[in-house]
């Protein structure tokens, strides 16, 4: 039976990996605001396999415990040894005191982390936009895309403030009482610019010329063309359960396409049934999943 240990990482080790990590591009994360960073080192049978960022953080009357960098040289497919990690993880952050933990993995490791108790709250994802790929979207062009006129952005604003808000706390990203808010807040306010801040694209769907969703996303050059990270994308409430998702879907990608977006990167969160089913299905590759424990 496989055994995984973590414990802290003596500081001399930290200052090796440290040093290797910003050798190749990839320092180690500063803490955020008043977050409490902890390198821990982590065992496999009576071996260390690699090592571990935590950062800890006041959450809802408790405290949550972050994964923030995990780098071992356990190969993706080595089940068994990731589910023994992932309690090792737990147990660790139990006797810290942690109410839940929370971590990111490739999607290959999701099998393992699930055997250990964890469910997945958010996905991240990406892929090279070509039409081509999902013919589909294009059959039924109901709907239609066009920018956002200045007077309809402060009553998206408080909708997408209301869905991100959701979503990254049940993906155990933020508290919503804490100040990790100000920079989405600060976001947010500038989408009521007239005009623009330059990179921001703000979308109205219409049928008929009638609203039915909207959509946000921040465009960033990349060589000749663009790259899309979409934030929100979402039908009205009262017109969802209409077929409209991929149509919705076809006229982005027709905009985007317009635009000489290359690639596109989204997050989709875990209660959001109609975006895992109807964007991720049809047009991404997963990159990274999300995942979270409840540890009372």
């Amino acid at each position: 039976m496989t055994t995984a240990r973590v414990r802290p990482m003596p500081e001399a080790e930290l200052a090796a990996w440290g040093v290797a990590r910003s050798a190749d591009g990839v320092p180690l994360p500063e803490p955020y605001g008043d977050d409490e960073h902890e390198a821990v080192t982590v065992e496999v049978d009576g071996v260390d396999v690699g090592g571990a960022v935590l950062a800890y953080a006041e959450d809802a009357g408790g405290v949550r415990c972050l994964v923030r960098v995990l780098q071992t040289t356990v190969p993706r497919d080595a089940t068994e040894v990731w589910t023994a990690i992932a309690t090792a993880f737990e147990q660790h952050a139990r006797g810290r005191g942690a109410t839940t933990l929370a971590t990111a993995v490739a999607p290959e490791l999701t099998s393992a982390f699930g055997r250990a108790g964890f469910q997945a709250t958010m996905i991240s994802a990406g892929g090279t936009l070509d039409p081509d790929t999902a013919p589909e979207l294009q059959v039924d062009r109901t709907v239609a895309v066009r920018e956002m006129a200045v007077e309809e952005r402060p009553h998206f604003v408080d909708d997408a403030r209301e869905v991100l808000v959701t979503g990254m706390a049940g993906a155990g990203m933020v508290d919503p009482a804490s100040n990790r808010l100000e920079e989405l807040e600060a976001r947010l306010a500038r989408l009521t610019d007239d005009p623009l801040p330059e990179g921001e694209l703000l979308l109205t769907a219409t049928v008929g010329g009638e609203p039915v969703g909207s959509a946000w996303a921040t465009l960033v050059p990349n060589g000749d063309a663009l790259d899309y990270y979409g934030h929100t994308m979402f039908l009205y409430p009262e017109h969802r359960g209409r077929g409209l998702s991929k149509s919705f879907l076809g006229a982005l990608v027709r905009h985007a396409e317009g635009l000489g977006v290359a690639d596109v990167h989204v997050r989709v969160y875990g209660r959001d049934q109609w975006a895992r089913e109807s964007f991720i299905r049809e047009t991404t590759t997963i990159d990274d999943v999300h995942l979270r424990k409840d540890l009372r």
